[in-house]
Formats: structure tokens, sequence, C-alpha cells
């Protein structure tokens, strides 16, 4: 606990906050918008609240401390259909180096799809196609010298470099960096986190450098029974006011090599603008051996549309027992 508060703390302090940040007067003073856009379908059924509960190669979105709990390799795929036509896919893998250390490396791609352009005088001139691609390289490190037999401790960070092509092209560097805990009571296990992500330089597309969407997670996570996981998360982003999110997630056991999973999860980023029906996000997962199908459905409140998200894992055990603790 001592060290999330020591991180959060120099964390707060080293953000470049204005008068103005973490505020409603701070919405749309920030560019980069895709770097907060999800990944793995399981996360977004639980309302986003899943900085806490990340154990595999998606970890370098949601947590980069997660990564210390992949036991072997674990390599995943998200595949978005937004609204108005626009895609978005995410893939990542990750690969145990040694005991105690993972190394990831992820991309993530947006195609807004074609649009059409327009001069000063109303005449078009063919169509234009928004598109962003970001790669990005993570490390997780379990910390031993910070375990005993109470508490797990891992941290991990996150590089990333991302492009945009528009009429013009710029690019940006980012990172994140997370804390995980695991504390081990006597009936059961709870986890905590903290994630800063979004750090770094913003792109410039033509006078003016865009700020990145910077913004803090909070998570805590429980299973009051083997088979239910709960979460909770609060979500403080440079560009606008702080909200929250909580999830759930039930296992059952339907064979010896299968399970199944049902979700659900809320998040209050969307309540003022689109109303209470986007706050809600439902899914389902089906693990065969080693390899994992998972879906979200998001409703998108008055825009009147839904999103579906699919994701596919596949996570390998490790051949030996290692020091640490499946999720």
């Amino acid at each position: 606990m001592r060290i999330l508060l020591a991180a959060a703390i120099a964390l707060l302090i080293a953000l470049p906050a204005g008068a103005s940040d973490f505020g409603r007067a701070a919405v749309g003073t920030t560019g980069s918008e895709f770097l907060l856009f999800d990944t793995s379908a399981r996360g977004i059924a639980m309302g986003g609240a899943y900085s806490v509960a990340t154990n595999d190669a998606s970890s370098l979105y949601w947590n980069p401390a997660g990564l210390s709990q992949v036991p072997r390799l674990s390599a995943t795929f998200l595949y978005t259909q937004y609204v108005a036509g626009i895609t978005y896919n995410a893939a990542s893998v990750a690969k145990r180096v040694n005991d105690s250390s993972v190394l990831a490396f992820g991309v993530r791609y947006l195609d807004i799809g074609p649009i059409a352009r327009t001069d000063i005088n109303g005449l078009t001139r063919g169509d234009f196609r928004p598109r962003s691609y970001l790669a990005e390289l993570g490390w997780g490190q379990s910390i031993y010298d910070l375990s005993d037999s109470e508490v797990d401790v891992a941290m991990g960070v996150t590089v990333k470099y991302l492009h945009t092509d528009l009429l013009a092209h710029a690019n940006a560097y980012a990172g994140d960096f997370g804390v995980h805990s695991r504390f081990y009571g006597t009936s059961q296990t709870y986890d905590i986190s903290m994630v800063v992500q979004n750090l770094g330089v913003g792109q410039k597309f033509d006078l003016v450098r865009d700020t990145l969407p910077t913004r803090l997670r909070f998570g805590g996570g429980v299973r009051p029974v083997k088979p239910l996981l709960l979460t909770v998360e609060a979500i403080a982003p440079i560009n606008n006011l702080p909200y929250g999110a909580a999830g759930m997630e039930y296992t059952v056991d339907i064979q010896k090599s299968m399970q199944g999973a049902v979700r659900a999860g809320l998040n209050s980023m969307t309540y003022d603008s689109l109303g209470l029906t986007s706050m809600l996000n439902f899914g389902f997962g089906v693990k065969l051996s080693d390899l994992s199908f998972d879906y979200a459905f998001a409703p998108t409140g008055d825009l009147g549309a839904q999103i579906h998200r699919v994701s596919v894992s596949f996570n390998l055990p490790a051949k030996i027992s290692r020091r640490y603790r499946e999720r």
C-alpha cells in the first residue's frame, strides 16, 4: 500500500496540470484520443474497471504491471466495429523472459473510413481517409524485495509510438506506468492498482503541439467466492471530470478443459453526454484449454446504436512452477 501511495503522490506532482485540467473546462483540450480506445472485450464488458484484474498481453493497455502475471506466453487480438463505419483493431503478444520479468509488444489501428474533402469554396476535392497507427513495447516485473507471504507487488512500464494520417501527418510519443499489489487475507485475497497513462509528447499537425490525454486510474478488486470477481475503479482524465467504473465476472466450469464466464459493468464517463443506458456494458467469454473467446456489448445511449467487440486470446501455461499466483 505504501508504494502505491508514494507512486501516486510522485505522479500527481509530476503531471503538468493547468488551472482547468481534470475538470469540465478541459473538455476538448487534448489530442490523440485514439490512445484512450480500450482493448480486450473482457475488460470492456466489465465497464473498464479492469486495470486491477488484467493478466494477459492486453495489460500493455490496461496496466503494464499485469504483464507479470503472464505464466509463459500470451497473445490477444481485438476487433471493434464502431458507429459510422469506423473500425478499430488491436493485437499484442507477451513472453516471459525469466522468473520475474515479462516482455510484451503490441499494435493498434484505427480506420475512420473515407470522408469527402472540400475546399474553402465548398468544392469537392475527392476523399481522404483518416487513420491512426500505434506500436507499443511493455515490461512487467514482479518485485520480490517488496513481496512476502502477505503481499505480492508488481510494476510495469509501456512506451508507445503513435502516427496519425489526416491531410497532414503527425507523431506522438507516450508512456505508461503501473503498480499492482495483491494482499492475502485469512479467507480471501484482494487487489489494488494504480496506473498513469499517456505521459509524453503530443502530436503537432500545424503550429501547435497537442496535449496528450493523460489520466490516472486507481482500482480495487476482490473475490468474495472463488467464481466471482468484483472490481471498482476511479479514473481521473486530464481532459474531463473524474468518473468511476465497476465490474463483475462470474466463471463456471463447463467441462474439464472448458470454462464459461458472464460479465457486466458500469462506467459513468458518458452519463452526461449520452445518458444512463450508455453506462451499461455486458459480455461473456468461453475458454477452451489455452484459447479464449470474449465478447462485449455496449449501447451508445442517445446515439441509438450499439458497439460490438470481439477478442481472441491464447495463454500458454508455464512448464514449471514459478513464483507467481494465477489470478
